[in-house]
């Protein structure tokens, strides 16, 4: 069989939303490897979506932006049958096309804003136009990911995401952390780099989890029994792990970013004037409206149904 390089320059939501049509891609490819960011990639094969990572930070492949590619990366490059491209950046496929001497299968990362289409049905398309796949392979089922003695009362909250402006208050997921405790589960807050100044209004002895690296985060998920966050790359690795997932959305679209899974439920109000904006533009709102009618009781409310699947 054939194998394959999946090469990303995205950070972790967007690589996370290609790993349920990598995994339909081991039906064709008897190894696939990933050069993306190194924490993406080392992620990747922990989870058993990519066999083997390279760096894309490394220095020498840079010289792929160049017009004397470093030895090192033509040989990486050379032996592979077939490079799938995630990028926007064109120079990058025909620099890779040079030296491999054969078309590397281009894919942006997501559709143009315009398009209502969900990122993940996005590649699969793409992977179906360029062969890579079959209809027969484009149907999704997900795996859980977890370990066989996690623990269904422990439920993991992430009040964080790449934006502020994506992000539910802060003190609401306090009180749906008393609701959750009140329940009989054990609530655990975590918090990525960008995140750990929240860390000094979670006191009060709670338990918070400041999170240094991807392959610690996949851990906590795979001990959970239920996860609770925004529109971030967490929830769609919570989703896609098979932890029971409520994402909350505001000014982001769920049709074409919600977190896909095993059990994922997104909230967003429905009776919004407004359509999502923030791809659209970066200062549009002096309030986040969307954000502040989502209620604690909708989302509790929601979080319990999802368990009781």
């Amino acid at each position: 069989m054939k194998n394959l390089l999946i090469i990303h320059q995205g950070a972790l939501g967007d690589f996370v939303a290609t790993f349920p049509a990598i995994l339909r891609l081991r039906k064709h490819f008897c190894q696939i490897d990933a050069l993306c960011q190194s924490k993406l990639g080392k992620l990747a094969c922990a989870l058993n979506v990519a066999d083997k990572c390279f760096p894309l930070e490394a220095a020498f492949f840079s010289s792929l932006y160049t017009d004397a590619v470093d030895p090192r990366v033509q040989n990486i490059l050379r032996s592979y049958n077939e490079i799938v491209l995630f990028s926007y950046y064109h120079p990058l496929e025909q620099a890779i096309n040079k030296v491999t001497g054969k078309n590397a299968r281009f894919i942006p990362p997501r559709a143009d804003v315009c398009q209502p289409i969900h990122v993940t049905e996005h590649i699969l398309s793409h992977l179906l136009k360029y062969g890579l796949l079959k209809e027969t392979d484009a149907e999704l089922s997900y795996p859980d990911k977890r370990e066989g003695s996690y623990d269904p009362t422990k439920i993991l909250l992430h009040p964080g995401s790449g934006s502020r402006r994506k992000n539910w208050p802060l003190p609401n997921f306090a009180k749906i952390e008393k609701i959750l405790t009140s329940e009989g589960m054990k609530p655990e807050f975590i918090l990525g780099p960008a995140e750990y100044s929240l860390a000094e209004d979670l006191k009060d002895n709670r338990s918070v989890h400041k999170v240094s690296d991807l392959e610690e985060l996949a851990s906590l998920l795979r001990k959970a029994g239920g996860f609770i966050g925004n529109d971030s790359g967490v929830s769609h690795l919570a989703g896609f792990m098979g932890v029971p997932t409520v994402a909350i959305f505001g000014p982001s679209d769920p049709d074409r970013w919600k977190p896909t899974g095993r059990s994922v439920s997104i909230i967003r109000p429905d009776d919004l004037e407004c359509s999502p904006c923030f791809e659209i533009t970066r200062n549009n709102c002096d309030k986040t409206e969307c954000l502040d009618r989502i209620s604690i009781e909708k989302v509790s409310k929601e979080f319990v149904s999802l368990m009781s699947l």
